[in-house]
This record gives C-alpha cells, sequence and structure tokens, in this order.
C-alpha cells in the first residue's frame, strides 16, 4: 500500500456545541482560521457568538447561548 494514500483525507474540524435559547435551536460552530476562537450565529435570527480559545480554559464542549 502507498504511504502517501491518505494524502487527500482531512481532519476533522474542531467545533462546539451551542444551544441558541434566543430560538431555542442548537448548532455547531467550529474554530475560526487563526484558531483563537470559535464564531458563529444563531441560524434563524442571526444572533453572534464567539468563544475565545486560551490558556485557563473550558473543557467543555456544549454550551448555551443566552
Amino acid at each position: 500500500m502507498d504511504a502517501n494514500a491518505n494524502d487527500g483525507a482531512r481532519e476533522p474540524r474542531p467545533f462546539v456545541g451551542i444551544n441558541f435559547t434566543c430560538c431555542n435551536v442548537y448548532r455547531r460552530i467550529y474554530k475560526n482560521k487563526a484558531g483563537d476562537a470559535y464564531e458563529g450565529a444563531c441560524p434563524k435570527c442571526l444572533r453572534k457568538v464567539k468563544l475565545l480559545v486560551g490558556p485557563g480554559g473550558t473543557s467543555q464542549r456544549f454550551f448555551d447561548a443566552k
């Protein structure tokens, strides 16, 4: 088998789950290109959310945005 056979495979994008309580909708938001925050918006009302990444953060993967 060729050692480069998996070159086309992508690494999974890091995400966190957000429950947008404004519209009672769950959505994944993904890490931005800079890798310093998770950014996204409510799919119904477009309310934006940004979770910063840094030392002393949390290992929590699911959040409520109010």
